[in-house]
């Protein structure tokens, strides 16, 4: 579900959508938004009305252990979005550690820069859904690298928020996110989705070649472009099962967590020197 308005909400386009909508591809996702004139606003009271209504029982716990920034965004929800319970953490530990009773409904786990970002989506990000049963975890960042934000949604995370989005679609995600929404900045996936493809095509002649089969590059080469299992197992005539079983045999091959990080990986093995 993405929900328009005719008035802008800042320079980032974004889109709050269903949990479910990121199972599918990135390609599915980001294709109905092909105009640069489709602004995305999520707070419209006549198509979701209960979202304010709903975040006035928003617990949040705002995690970071950059002091001033926990500081100055805690101020800001709490003056900007007076329907929150804020609570501020220097780290994950210090939050799991005082968890109990009050138990924060939404975790916002701030980083900065790529080697923090990672830490969180790979360590912390965990430890939170680990923490407290239910809890639904936003991750802020100024790294918004679309395959890292695609795995921390497959991971459990319900949103990942750029620290370049504007306060009021900030508190919208924070929002949707406690009515059981997830929220994706579309940009971010469009971005990936326009990526430059390798200059070195996906066949069995590349260097790393030999440990994927002839169908295995034929569905990698589908995959580069972003075609779900459903849309790859139709062109090439087999069962999506059979094409589930080719991805994850290829995954398995070169150590891959997900679709994205195999596309990833095998773009650097098969165009290296």
């Amino acid at each position: 579900m993405i929900i328009s308005s005719d008035k802008p909400c800042g320079p980032t386009m974004n889109a709050f959508v269903p949990a479910a909508s990121i199972a599918s591809s990135t390609r599915e996702l980001a294709a109905p938004l092909s105009s640069e004139n489709d602004y995305l606003l999520h707070s419209a009271k006549t198509q979701v009305p209960s979202l304010s209504v709903a975040a006035s029982t928003a617990r949040i716990a705002v995690v970071s252990t950059n002091n001033f920034f926990r500081t100055c965004l805690s101020r800001c929800l709490k003056e900007i979005g007076v329907e929150f319970d804020i609570r501020s953490y220097n780290t994950i530990d210090e939050w799991s550690d005082n968890t109990g009773s009050d138990t924060p409904k939404i975790v916002l786990l701030c980083a900065t820069g790529q080697k923090a970002t990672e830490t969180v989506v790979q360590q912390d990000l965990q430890a939170a859904l680990q923490a407290a049963n239910n809890v639904r975890v936003i991750i802020v960042s100024d790294f918004d690298r679309p395959d890292l934000m695609i795995s921390a949604l497959e991971k459990g995370a319900r949103g990942f928020a750029p620290m370049n989005l504007d306060l009021e679609v900030f508190i919208g995600a924070i929002k949707l996110v406690n009515v059981g929404g997830t929220f994706v900045p579309v940009t971010s996936l469009m971005s990936m989705r326009s990526a430059p493809t390798p200059n070195v095509a996906a066949t069995p002649d590349a260097p790393g070649a030999g440990m994927f089969t002839q169908r295995q590059f034929e569905v990698l080469n589908y995959l580069r472009i972003g075609d779900p299992n459903k849309i790859i197992a139709y062109k090439m005539s087999m069962s999506e099962a059979t094409v589930k079983i080719h991805v994850r045999n290829m995954m398995r091959k070169i150590k891959a967590n997900n679709r994205t990080e195999l596309v990833c990986k095998s773009n650097a093995l098969l165009c290296a020197a």
